[in-house]
């Protein structure tokens, strides 16, 4: 008889952090909304905060990066955007945590960044505005989600 193998999930509870976090190349980003997340399933999250960081080249080509909620019934249909300006080389961006919008570029998102609700079956999508993203840079977004739903899952699309 083989050995028995248990698999620790560990337990889930309210108000538990998910954290995800995908790199995306500045050439992929288009004027279209992209979903960046799976769908939202098994309950409700709250993005309450999060981290975009360039590499040593940086986005190029885009006006302004945009994260919005797909399926979005509450708040803001877009509730993160910042300039390609802002995420050249080497850049850090903070949101959330007791931050604000903050244009005097002291590593803030500038444009707009609130915590935003995701329900069930709703999805973060990503796109560039007033033109396609170019050229091999990359940026790292980081987005910390907390759980309204014990049972509540989000991951990379």
């Amino acid at each position: 008889m083989g050995k028995a193998r248990l698999a620790y999930v560990g337990e889930r509870k309210q108000g538990d952090i998910i954290v995800f976090a995908k790199e995306i190349t500045s050439s992929d980003l288009t004027t279209t909304a992209a979903a960046l997340t799976s769908a939202v399933t098994g309950g409700r999250l709250v993005c309450i905060g999060g981290l975009l960081a360039t590499d040593s080249t940086g986005l190029a080509g885009g006006t302004n990066l945009e994260i919005s909620v797909s399926g979005e019934t509450y708040g803001m249909n877009v509730p993160l955007e910042e300039t390609f300006s802002n995420l050249g080389a080497s850049i850090s961006r903070a949101w959330g945590f007791g931050t604000s919008d903050d244009s005097t570029n002291d590593r803030f998102v500038s444009v707009t960044a609130v915590p935003f609700f995701l329900d069930n079956g709703d999805s973060v999508q990503i796109n560039s505005t007033s033109g396609a993203g170019t050229g091999a840079g990359k940026i790292l977004i980081v987005l910390f989600f907390r759980k309204i739903d014990a049972s509540a899952y989000i991951a990379s699309a």
